[in-house]
């Protein structure tokens, strides 16, 4: 997570076993990462939240299982401040950025597993399921990690078919942002003392029945409530753009 705030440039083969045999990468590492949360929590630490939807979140935890969070890719800087669960996991590249994403997370309370849609997928999500199994709830950028954006991937709604947990799609809106507007997923920056508005979807239960098709249609449902999600939370906040 917090890619943009850790973005470096990616290195080729030569160059990234330069960086692995050069002598305190790792605690130049350990210093950008904190550096980063540091900003970060600064950052949200001023920024006044209000929540919609909390009976969606309700009626999901009345299943009496562990909760499945979808989110847009680049609407998650805000989200750490409404963390809305004690436990709560979330998966980062196996990339170098991930590694540094993985520290900035766990310096926020949170759970993380390494693994990606685009390279160990499986392997990310099946450790994803161990979560699940273990009382956890997790936390899924649906568009991720490369996009495009705002188009849900199948993963998450094939891991709540074997887990039997709801998934529960949350979006967030800033009334003052910065967008990186050349970025993938228009990440988003919520501007200082700005007001932040957190929206919950109805939950979404996925039957272990469910078949190719349903399963499918399922995505495409995931779909249209986190876009719904995302328009009202940025009406409600004013200024902020639909998607």
């Amino acid at each position: 997570m917090l890619d943009y705030l850790s973005h470096r440039k990616q290195d080729g083969p030569m160059e990234s076993a330069a960086k692995r045999k050069r002598p305190g990468t790792g605690l130049w590492l350990w210093l950008k990462a904190f550096f980063v949360w540091f900003l970060a929590r600064v950052l949200l630490f001023t920024v006044r939240l209000r929540v919609r939807g909390e009976k969606n979140l309700h009626e999901a935890r009345q299943a009496d299982r562990p909760l499945l969070f979808a989110f847009w890719h680049g609407r998650q800087l805000g989200l750490f401040k409404a963390n809305p669960e004690e436990s709560l996991a979330v998966m980062t590249s196996l990339s170098r950025d991930g590694q540094m994403q993985s520290m900035i997370c766990e310096r926020f309370g949170l759970q993380v597993v390494r693994g990606s849609s685009s390279r160990s997928g499986l392997a990310g999500l099946l450790a994803m399921g161990k979560k699940l199994k273990q009382g956890v709830s997790v936390a899924v950028a649906v568009d991720g990690p490369r996009g495009p954006a705002f188009e849900t991937k199948p993963g998450i709604v094939a891991l709540a078919k074997v887990s039997a947990c709801p998934i529960v799609p949350i979006s967030i809106g800033y009334r003052r942002s910065w967008e990186f507007e050349r970025a993938w997923d228009r990440f988003q920056v919520p501007k200082p003392f700005t007001l932040a508005t957190v929206v919950y979807a109805k939950p979404l239960f996925v039957p272990a029945s469910s078949t190719r098709q349903q399963l499918a249609s399922l995505t495409e449902e995931l779909n249209s409530r986190l876009r719904l999600i995302t328009e009202e939370a940025d009406r409600s906040t004013i200024g902020g753009q639909s998607v």
